[in-house]
């Protein structure tokens, strides 16, 4: 019996060596250690890295090279490092608690101990949190630029791999929506480029930058509401003290605002102040549904999971909107936009695209109200709407 037990034993060792590989976690664990890993570095500020090997394109050769290196890999992670399949072709590394750089100096001690088939790999180095993102860096950018294992480590924000690709469906519904809109409101936006023409000198659009998928900057577009050559001095101190409390997110020119031009108010309440962003649509830098675009200076008070909703394209209106909008915290906001977020779906979008209607109905008819009543007493009262926020 013992005899046998002992052979069983050689042959499960032997069968380990032949493939050294089976025990790394599959693509769909790996991809869940990894959001799991995103949610304590937010919860406890630490940092930690994820390293992500593949084959060479022009200098690859095959599965020998990762299995080499999945061995290797074995040997020297620690017990709280995770190694698994990104994808088919390509082995990654979580290191906990470790920074880009000392990241680099764990796949320099890799190299070290592949130097046989490195030439054949590429490596990238991904580290969370990011002090901030490039502009110009896409998803599909940051996975195909990885540097050769033998001439340096590409560096990148590791935010990027956690960004929702934008489904076909939804490009599609946003493109055609935003070009049959933008044909059929033309004479309401003649219109109203012509009063605000008369009553307030200066252009009839206003732009602005805001920050959207990504990270990424663009042009914000509106129907000028304010009068030219206003300070934000005071709109960006507002809004640090409202991402810093459980205060309702009421507009700072919620009461007489002397910046704001004739019947400026109305154009705003109406939300016919927001159809040029159907411009931004159309070029793809918003859809019709997604997170409001923030402002830089209003990104720079994000904790990291604020950050969350840099994960997908913002847009008109949103699960925010629909639900309550400014009787609502800052806090509630970006929880509505994380769900969304993870819930996106065809039939999602539907409704809240129908559900905007009544939601600017309704603020247009009760927020004057509400105003007058937070005049009065000098306090934000919230709408019962704000029981809404779990109705998706």
């Amino acid at each position: 019996m013992s005899f046998k037990l002992e052979n069983i034993g050689n042959l499960f060792e032997n069968s380990h060596r032949m493939n050294p590989l089976r025990n790394i976690h599959s693509s769909d664990v790996f991809r869940t250690i990894l959001e799991r890993e995103r949610a304590r570095a937010e919860r406890t500020g630490q940092c930690f890295s994820l390293v992500v090997f593949g084959i060479d394109k022009e200098n690859g050769t095959g599965d020998a090279s990762l299995e080499r290196l999945g061995t290797v890999l074995g040997q020297k992670v620690r017990i709280c490092d995770e190694v698994g399949w990104y994808d088919r072709n390509r082995i990654a590394t979580i290191l906990p608690g470790t920074s880009a750089e000392g990241a680099r100096q764990f796949t320099d001690v890799i190299n070290e101990r592949i130097k046989e088939v490195a030439s054949s790999l590429t490596c990238t180095i991904y580290s969370y949190p990011s002090s901030g993102m490039k502009s110009d860096v896409t998803l599909k950018d940051s996975v195909e630029n990885m540097a050769s294992f033998t001439t340096g480590k590409s560096i990148e924000p590791l935010e990027i791999l956690y960004s929702r690709p934008i489904p076909i469906w939804k490009r599609l519904v946003d493109f055609f929506g935003a070009l049959l809109l933008l044909i059929f409101l033309s004479p309401l936006f003649a219109l109203i480029a012509f009063f605000i023409k008369i009553v307030s000198p200066g252009p009839v659009f206003y732009r602005q930058e805001r920050i959207g998928y990504q990270r990424r900057r663009f042009t914000f577009w509106k129907f000028r509401t304010m009068h030219v050559d206003n300070d934000a001095a005071g709109h960006e101190q507002y809004l640090a003290q409202l991402i810093g409390s459980d205060a309702p997110m009421t507009k700072l020119d919620d009461g007489r605002d002397q910046r704001i031009i004739p019947f400026g108010k109305a154009l705003r309440y109406s939300c016919l102040d927001e159809l040029p962003q159907l411009i931004n649509v159309l070029l793809g830098d918003m859809s019709l549904v997604g997170p409001r675009p923030c402002l830089p200076y209003e990104a720079e008070e994000y904790l990291q999971w604020h950050a969350r909703r840099f994960d997908i394209v913002p847009g008109m209106t949103g699960l925010w909107q629909v639900s309550g909008k400014n009787r609502l915290t800052f806090k509630e906001m970006i929880r509505l936009d994380i769900r969304y977020s993870r819930a996106m779906s065809f039939l999602m979008d539907a409704k809240i695209l129908l559900r905007t209607g009544p939601a600017i109905l309704g603020l247009m008819i009760f927020e004057p109200f509400a105003r007058l009543g937070r005049n009065r007493t000098g306090e934000h009262r919230l709408s019962p709407i704000k029981k809404n926020i779990g109705g998706f």
